[in-house]
């Protein structure tokens, strides 16, 4: 079989996908972090962004799959927290 070098390797797209799904989470994360800390009011923006999520999510893929969706955010969250270690304050 006849080696080509002329073939384009195309980029994984699943890959870029999820580096940008990171990047926008990350985003506006800092952004609601700031608003909360800008009004003295976290459990406020919490609520609105929940609510906005709650309400997209569901639109766009079902109630089920929404509510698994922030089960396993708490859930990883619940883990991540457990994991930390608590001696480190930095």
């Amino acid at each position: 079989m006849k080696k080509l070098n002329n073939v384009i390797k195309f980029p994984n797209l699943t890959d870029k996908k999820k580096k940008r799904m990171v990047q926008i989470r990350d985003e506006i994360e800092g952004i609601l972090t700031n608003y909360a800390i800008s009004e003295k009011d976290l459990w406020a923006v919490s609520l609105a962004a929940g609510r906005f999520a709650s309400i997209n999510l569901e639109k766009l893929d079902g109630e089920d799959t929404t509510i698994k969706f922030f089960k396993n955010c708490i859930r990883t969250q619940r883990e991540f927290e457990l994991s930390r270690n608590s001696s480190n304050v930095t």
